[in-house]
């Protein structure tokens, strides 16, 4: 194993002997200086093999790197004349090159420092990677690959540097010797070296396995005392965890643990509670094979052990309540909770907990009472009553909320509130679960209270409720909330009938065209009374005339389309035609088979009315002064309603009151024919008799001028004035009776311009002046604001609706009273009045007085009864109002407005 000298050696191992032969080379001159290298050699040989041997020794005795190497280095240097040695070793899992440094005495530390950069570089050469020394690298001027090859000046100054590699066999370089010498070192000083160095080499490997195996024997030891110790703290650990264990468990409160074998169910460890609490020595417990179920009540025994069974075959938890007799032949109610596990040697036990439950047990049974006594007494009430848990959830539900809603109570205890009681709203609207009375009374803490919501049965027939959500409180928290809810049906049914009732009355006072009435009637009744309802009336001539149908679903529409179904048949009589005939309600509370076959005419009919859909039908007469005028029929197509004798009451009294509207109407109707025959009769006879009346006005005037104007002639034009003033009287009420036609048939034609309002009631007094005087009554005017305001107004038309008005006051007010005419600005329009001091008006007769030919009875003679139904039509037709007030005994006043007139040059938009 020559270090210096190898063959078959890599690359690597041929370039590094290369460089150690590089180094040797410089002592190769003193060989050729002439001298035989081979003379004086036995005499030097000698030593040198002592010095061998005792490197070898040293060797053997190998007592660590930091000892042996240097006495080695020490004992090279005895044989050869060294300034320094360094020894380079890389240790297995330590960083850098360990370096050991020998030098000999009198050498500084520069020189040190020179032989360890040299060493530094040397050792890079070999290995091909960079020497960190000790933990740092040392800097160096030497060329890489040239650690020798300075010129000889150099080589003297700086020593002679021998570097040979520690390896072995053709492992990779661990370490290097680099020795420097004081003189030239002689070939054999060479081979010298070369054997230690192999013996250095040999030595540092075979003491690096040794402490190789030492390591792994040290870490096997120590991985062993590790384990010791851990196995030694698990053990400790399991010790102080089976004390802690057996202390918590021997602590419970009224509770014990245990344990058994799975298959025999004998119990193999049973906690210090279970002797307390049972009165059993725990040795018996493991003792007796059957403790377990012996000790357990006959009556639980068999639930018990199926419960221990249980919990083996289905590997599940299994809980149960069991009683267990004690020792002193007390009865303890226990609750045992077992669990399926395996012991070391993967055999099945079973694993429990039973807590003494007794008082809850006892607890529980009062409980239990009192919820009978609750059921007992909630039970007896006609109101339903649920209770319900901070959840919602349902905890009870009493027989008159089972009856109510249509679930027992099996059925709902523990569903959410929301899915039992659905409400909607009186609009048809459901209320969302979340805002649920039931929740908002737990949440709120506040009761909630409704009179208007509609709760769904089971079946979804809706049924309205009074109801209160009420918080249940314990201890000053909210733990639940009770419903309390009773059945109103009947009172809404009443409400919806009273409702009924005022709106067909409403309705029935609205309008005097009966076909109108009784369409709208219908519309009312089909939402209160009936999916269809229809109308079959008497007309003047005896034919029966039906009107649409109605129908309260437009879905339902194809029912009015069949309607002609159940009309009269040649030699068959409808239910209407009953009705008709005999005046008396029908009420077909379910439509059967057998129904629907006795009222078809033929299987094709039989098969119409069946498609109906009909589920019960009323019939009720129309009945008004003694005589039957038509029928009302109702008609349900809901399986779920049938008609009740109190439906038939109220389709009665509908019908009652459709009959008198009808009646109405007719009567209403031959009036208006009537009227309009009269007033086509006046108009006519009016446009006749005014040419005639021109001709006796003329004839009288004329005749008024001729007669003579003395004495004799006197009595003459006392027949002519007479007939004058009677012809005059004849032409206005001609020209009344023209005015109201055209008023009433929109034909009134007004001229609108502006006229001073005190000019007009200036006029009007004047006109009216001689009247009032022959009366002796007082007539004066009065103008507020200024007095010049103008409105826009048909002067003639209006000098007509004061002369009316005066007229009217002159007529009802006693001689020395007084008439007052005003006028006053008031915003955009201008108000007049007439007061007078006359006798007043009856509040009763004031709403007919601008009704035409209305008049008071002791006046009737005195005129026609159309000068203030005249007024009323001129100053409507000129965009007034007029109206009138009175208290009996204090006069009247008449009241009538005008626009007023825009001020010349004011925008379009200036007026309110």
């Amino acid at each position: 194993m020559s270090a210096g000298r190898r063959t078959k050696e890599p690359p690597r191992a041929r370039r590094e002997e290369a460089r150690s032969d590089d180094a040797r080379g410089e002592q190769e001159p003193a060989r050729r200086g002439g001298e035989d290298p081979a003379a004086g050699g036995l005499e030097r040989a000698y030593p040198r093999v002592l010095y061998l041997y005792e490197i070898s020794k040293q060797l053997t005795r190998f007592e660590g790197a930091e000892r042996t190497v240097p006495s080695v280095l020490a004992t090279l240097a005895r044989a050869l004349p060294l300034r320094t040695a360094l020894v380079l070793l890389e240790v297995p899992g330590r960083p850098g090159v360990k370096t050991i440094v020998w030098s000999a005495e009198g050498v500084g530390a520069d020189r040190l420092q020179a032989a360890r950069s040299h060493a530094a570089t040397s050792y890079a050469y070999l290995t091909g990677s960079e020497a960190d020394l000790d933990g740092g690298p040392t800097a160096t001027n030497a060329p890489s690959g040239q650690p020798a090859g300075a010129p000889r000046a150099e080589a003297e100054e700086r020593g002679c540097f021998l570097v040979l590699p520690l390896v072995i066999d053709r492992r990779p370089i661990f370490g290097a010797l680099q020795i420097e010498g004081a003189a030239r070192l002689e070939e054999p000083d060479l081979v010298f070296v070369n054997a230690a160095v192999n013996q250095l080499a040999i030595a540092l490997d075979r003491q690096a396995i040794i402490d190789a195996k030492q390591a792994v024997a040290e870490e096997a030891r120590a991985a062993a005392q590790r384990r010791q110790a851990e196995a030694d703290e698990q053990r400790a650990l399991a010790e102080a965890l089976r004390q802690r264990y057996e202390a918590l468990v021997d602590n419970l409160d009224r509770a014990f643990v245990w344990e058994a074998d799975a298959r025999t169910l004998q119990v193999l460890y049973v906690s210090a509670q279970a002797e307390e609490l049972l009165g059993y020595p725990r040795a018996r417990w493991l003792a007796e094979p059957d403790f377990w179920s012996r000790c357990a009540e006959p009556d639980d025994r068999g639930e018990l052990e199926q419960a221990l069974w249980r919990t083996l075959a289905a590997e599940r938890d299994q809980r149960c309540d069991h009683r267990c007799r004690t020792a002193d032949g007390r009865v303890l109610w226990l609750h045992s909770g077992v669990h399926l596990v395996n012991d070391s040697a993967g055999a099945p036990r079973l694993q429990g907990v039973s807590t003494d439950v007794t008082p809850a047990k006892e607890v529980e049974a009062r409980v239990r009472e009192q919820l009978e006594f609750t059921r007992a007494v909630t039970g007896s009430i006609g109101e339903g009553v649920i209770a319900m848990d901070r959840e919602g959830r349902i905890t009870f539900f009493n027989p008159a909320a089972e009856r109510l809603l249509g679930w027992t109570t099996e059925e709902v205890v523990g569903r959410r509130v929301q899915e039992v009681v659905q409400i909607r709203r009186a609009a048809g609207t459901s209320v969302p679960d979340e805002d649920h009375p039931a929740l908002r009374a737990i949440h709120t803490g506040e009761p909630v209270r409704s009179d208007e919501d509609v709760v769904s049965r089971r079946d979804r027939a809706a049924l309205h409720v009074s109801c209160t959500f009420a918080p249940l409180q314990r201890a000053g928290q909210v733990s639940g909330a009770v419903l309390v809810f009773r059945d109103i049906m009947e009172v809404k049914r009443a409400e919806q009938v009273q409702r009924l009732f005022a709106e067909v009355s409403a309705v029935l006072a609205s309008s005097l065209d009966y076909a109108e009435t009784v369409s709208t009637v219908a519309r009312l009744s089909v939402h209160a009374l009936a999916d269809l309802y229809f109308v079959d009336l008497v007309d003047e001539n005896g034919r029966v005339e039906r009107l649409a149908p109605t129908s309260a679903d437009p879905a339902k529409q194809r029912l009015t389309e069949r309607m002609e179904d159940f009309g009269q048949r040649p030699g068959r009589e409808t239910p209407q035609a009953k009705v008709m005939r005999t005046g008396e309600p029908l009420l077909i509370p379910e439509i059967t088979e057998s129904a629907v076959g006795a009222a078809a005419h033929d299987p094709g009919h039989r098969g119409s009315l069946r498609a109906g859909g009909a589920g019960a039908v009323m019939v009720v007469p129309l009945v008004a002064r003694g005589r039957t005028i038509g029928t009302l029929t109702f008609v349900t197509t809901e399986p779920s309603r049938r008609y009740s004798a109190a439906d038939l009451v109220v389709a009665e009294e509908v019908a009652r009151r459709a009959a008198t509207a009808v009646e109405n109407a007719r009567l209403y109707q031959h009036a208006q024919r009537a009227i309009r025959t009269r007033d086509d009769f006046l108009a006519i006879v009016s446009h006749d008799l005014k040419n005639p009346l021109s001709a006796i006005l003329t004839a009288a005037a004329l005749l008024m001028r001729t007669l003579p104007a003395d004495e004799q002639g006197a009595p003459d034009r006392r027949k002519a004035e007479v007939i004058l003033l009677a012809a005059q009287r004849m032409l206005r009420i001609i020209g009344d009776l023209l005015d109201v036609a055209a008023i009433e048939a929109g034909r009134l034609s007004v001229e609108k311009r502006k006229h001073a309002a005190g000019a007009l009631v200036h006029d009007a007094i004047e006109m009216e002046r001689a009247l009032a005087t022959q009366k002796h009554l007082v007539l004066e005017g009065e103008i507020r604001g200024g007095g010049d305001f103008e409105v826009l107004c048909d002067r003639e038309r209006v000098l007509q609706v004061f002369a009316n008005l005066i007229g009217n006051a002159i007529k009802f007010t006693a001689e020395g009273g007084a008439i007052t005419i005003r006028a006053e600005p008031r915003g955009d329009e201008a108000l007049f009045t007439v007061a007078d001091t006359g006798a007043g008006i009856h509040a009763d007769e004031l709403p007919h007085i601008f009704d035409r030919f209305w008049q008071v009875a002791e006046t009737a003679r005195l005129g026609t009864g159309l000068g203030l139904t005249i007024a009323k039509g001129f100053v409507e037709a000129l965009g007034g109002r007029i109206w009138a007030e009175s208290q009996l005994g204090a006069g009247a006043t008449l009241f009538f407005t005008l626009p007023l007139a825009r001020p010349e040059g004011a925008a379009a938009g200036g007026s309110r």
